[in-house]
């Protein structure tokens, strides 16, 4: 692939993320997660009572399914599980966060950090306890290990997720300063012996970047990794008054 070739291809990847953030029930959208119990419980913004039935979430004029939304006037409701809880999450377009949102800062495409890695699949049934943002921890399916060289030097990156969206959350010598105090970054391992393209151009910010009320998984200790990765999103832009 050309430069021009990655620089276009990466423009239109910024843009498509540009527009799930900022759509009006998009990621910075979110203003709230209620965690929910069978106890009826009224929540702030909402009317009526709000309770689980099992896995169901119930109010007092329709239930939610898991994985299900429902619109209530501009607001979007959403079902979402964490193991055996079960919370109500609130996107609302008027959210201050989303009105804040300006844009990403980023990296320019590089071609240098489009680096060449191999994929080692974990044990069938293999888990991996991450923390999250609000101290949970949770058992989450580990897919496996990503070897490679970043600046000559081997690392070893745990992977969750499966061989077709192996899901990494790393945190590199930016983290914290030049860029968030952790990023994402999705890869597929797509060649039949483990080879993988590992483009650190598409490292992106996770969700709680963009409001207050997501659990974000925490880097796992093997992925901090000492040096710095100079390419992807590094923070949100927000508006000035």
């Amino acid at each position: 692939m050309s430069e021009g070739d990655i620089r276009d291809s990466w423009t239109a990847w910024h843009e498509a993320r540009m527009r799930v953030i900022t759509e009006p029930h998009g990621i910075a959208a979110l203003v709230a997660t209620h965690w929910l119990s069978p106890d009826p419980q009224t929540l702030a913004g909402l009317e009526g009572s709000w309770w689980l039935d099992g896995a169901a979430i119930v109010g007092d004029t329709f239930t939610i399914d898991e994985g299900g939304e429902v619109i209530v006037g501009s607001l979007l409701l959403r079902h979402f599980r964490r193991d055996d809880q079960v919370a109500l999450r609130v996107f609302d377009p008027d959210a201050p966060s989303r009105a804040s949102v300006a844009g990403i800062d980023a990296y320019m495409p590089d071609e240098a950090w489009i680096l060449q890695g191999e994929f080692t699949a974990a044990d069938e049934g293999a888990a991996v306890d991450l923390t999250e943002i609000d101290g949970y921890v949770e058992s989450t399916a580990l897919a496996g290990t990503i070897s490679l060289e970043i600046d000559g030097t081997p690392v070893e990156l745990l992977a969750t997720g499966s061989r077709t969206q192996l899901e990494v959350v790393f945190q590199d010598a930016t983290s914290g300063s030049d860029t968030y105090r952790f990023r994402f970054l999705k890869l597929r391992a797509g060649h039949g012996d483990g080879r993988l393209e590992v483009d650190f151009n598409r490292a992106y910010l996770p969700p709680c970047a963009f409001a207050d009320f997501y659990v974000c998984p925490l880097p796992p200790a093997q992925n901090r990794l000492p040096m710095p990765v100079l390419a992807g999103e590094k923070n949100v832009v927000e508006r000035t008054a």
